[in-house]
Parts: C-alpha cells; sequence; structure tokens
C-alpha cells in the first residue's frame, strides 16, 4: 500500500492578514476617498487639515511612548478614548450621512481649517500650540462637513475627542485645579492625613504645611506625591470603562469618582511608607519607593481594588 503524506494548509499569519485588511482598506475606500476629495474645494481644505494631524503627530506621539515605557498610562488611556470617540460617530454613520453644512457653517469651517493650516509652520516651538491647531483643524472639518449642530448631537464623541489632542492631560487638568484651589491645597491635605496615619501606628509624625516631620528626619510632600495625578488618571479610566461597558452616565459618573476618591485614600499610606523609608531605611529604599517600580506597585494594587469596585457598581441592579 503506498502512503500519502497529508500536507497542511499554511495558514496566514496575524500580520500577513493585518496588511492585506490594511490595503484592502487602502484600496477601497481611502484612494477613492482622496480623488473625490481632491475634485472640490472642501475636499481640499479637509485634507489640508487632516495634513496639520500629520504634522503633528511625530511631536505627539513620541512623548507617549516614553512616558508609557516609565510606568505612565498616559498612551493606553488616549488610545482608547480616540477609540472610543470613533467608535461613537462609526455608530452613527447613516446619521452622520444625512447631515449637511449650511454655507455659514461651511464658511466657519474652512476659515478654522484655513488659520490652522497657516499658522502650523509658526508654531512648532512648543506642543501646546500644535495641540490647539490641530483641535481647530479638527472643529473646522466638522463644521464645514456637518454642521454647527455636530458638537451638541454629539458631545461624548467630541469631547473624547478633544481630550486627545494634547498628549499631556494631566498637565491641563492641573492648571485648571490650580487656578481653582489655594496654593498647596491638595498636598497639605495629604501631609495631614499622613502624619496622622503614621501617629495611629505609633510614630510621632506631625505636619507642618507640606512636610511631614518624625523626630529623625521629615519629609516635603510635593505636587508629584498629592495624588492629583493618579486620581486624574483612575477616573479617566472610570470614563473608559464605564463607556466601554455600556453603563448609564450616573454609573459611569461613580465609577470616575471611585476611581478618584481610592487613588487619594491608597496615596496616603504611599506617603507613610515615603516618609518611613526616607527616615529609617535610607536614600536607596526612598529612591525605590519613589521611583519607577515603587510607583508600579502601588498602582497594581490601586487597579485591583478599583476594578472590583467597579464591576460591582457595573453589576449592581436597580432595586424593582
Amino acid at each position: 500500500m503506498s502512503q500519502t503524506k497529508s500536507r497542511k494548509k499554511k495558514r496566514p499569519s496575524i500580520l500577513q492578514s493585518l496588511r492585506s485588511s490594511i490595503r484592502q482598506s487602502v484600496h477601497n475606500a481611502i484612494l477613492p476617498w482622496l480623488k473625490a476629495s481632491v475634485k472640490t474645494w472642501h475636499g481640499r481644505l479637509v485634507l489640508a487639515g487632516l495634513t496639520v494631524g500629520l504634522c503633528y503627530l511625530p511631536a505627539w506621539l513620541p512623548g507617549l511612548i516614553t512616558r508609557a515605557a516609565q510606568g505612565s498610562a498616559g498612551l493606553p488611556l488616549l488610545s482608547v478614548m480616540v477609540f472610543l470617540g470613533l467608535q461613537q460617530l462609526w455608530k452613527r454613520r447613516d446619521q452622520l450621512a444625512q447631515m449637511h453644512a449650511s454655507e455659514e457653517d461651511q464658511f466657519l469651517g474652512h476659515l478654522l481649517i484655513g488659520c490652522s493650516v497657516l499658522l502650523f509652520p509658526f508654531c512648532r516651538f512648543a506642543i501646546w500650540p500644535q495641540s490647539i491647531l490641530w483641535l481647530l483643524a479638527l472643529a473646522g472639518i466638522a463644521c464645514s462637513t456637518w454642521g454647527v449642530s455636530f458638537f451638541w448631537r454629539y458631545p461624548v464623541a467630541v469631547g473624547m475627542l478633544a481630550l486627545t489632542a494634547y498628549p499631556k492631560p494631566g498637565v491641563m487638568a492641573r492648571l485648571v485645579w490650580t487656578a481653582l484651589t489655594p496654593p498647596e491645597f491638595l498636598e497639605r491635605i495629604m501631609a495631614q492625613a499622613g502624619a496622622t496615619a503614621l501617629r495611629v501606628i505609633g510614630h510621632p509624625a506631625i505636619a507642618d504645611g507640606t512636610v511631614v516631620a518624625l523626630p529623625q528626619g521629615a519629609v516635603d510632600v510635593d505636587w508629584g506625591c498629592n495624588g492629583f495625578n493618579m486620581a486624574f488618571t483612575m477616573a479617566a479610566a472610570g470614563l473608559i470603562m464605564g463607556l466601554f461597558l455600556k453603563q448609564t452616565w450616573l454609573k459611569v459618573l461613580g465609577m470616575m469618582a471611585i476611581g478618584a476618591v481610592l487613588a487619594l485614600i491608597f496615596n496616603v499610606p504611599r506617603i507613610m511608607l515615603l516618609t518611613i523609608a526616607s527616615v529609617y531605611w535610607g536614600d536607596a529604599a526612598f529612591k525605590f519607593w519613589h521611583g519607577h517600580w515603587g510607583g508600579q506597585l502601588f498602582s497594581s494594587v490601586l487597579f485591583t481594588f478599583y476594578y472590583y469596585a467597579a464591576m460591582a457598581l457595573a453589576n449592581r441592579r436597580r432595586p424593582a
């Protein structure tokens, strides 16, 4: 009897499948859209506005990648926000196809795009003016394509995409916080909470302004240790998680509040540990817990507690 060897069909790899889908998308959707766009003034201005985004991308992305390698959650958070914002628009693509901008809206949108394109080459000296001009270009594209009513008909998508224009949303949140609160407001609260917690476990700690002092030494609770950045990150994570799980707005706000409060609560034992490490354990221990790895350990514990709290809220049913 002759033996026949069965030949296994080679399945395309994930990378090959991705390349194939990208080629099909470019060939079937993007190229026809580009050919149609260059035939009208509106299409040419839209392409010019999108070119501003392409020029801004090399300034927007590298910093996020660098901070992500250092443990920052900015890149995944902004990536998810872009995805969710575009998803909101994609789900309503039939409604968007029926929306048309008036002549006044088109003029306003084209004016915004034109200003963004003309000013962008002269505003490459920093990230913040580039982000503003990219935001103006996006607003002009939306206004000239769908009209001004687009912004209040789809506020979630508009807000999600607007927040991603600047690669450091925490910096913008800090500016707003410092403008609305007294100087060193949160730092003083955290110092008082840390000193009180240390006294509870038997350490004679006192708080003087932003300083947590022990008889053998003291630490200063600076901005980076007041818990604001982590609270902002957890609130953003709550927003994304609530939208991803398709929760009501009341539950989304609850998830955001839970994340921010847990971040501030968990920051108190971190201040306690940093104080003890600085005073009793030496510089090496302080640098470890104050650095990347120590921050990652605290973040991991925080995210674990937050996940179970957020899921408990998401699974909670309204009483009959």
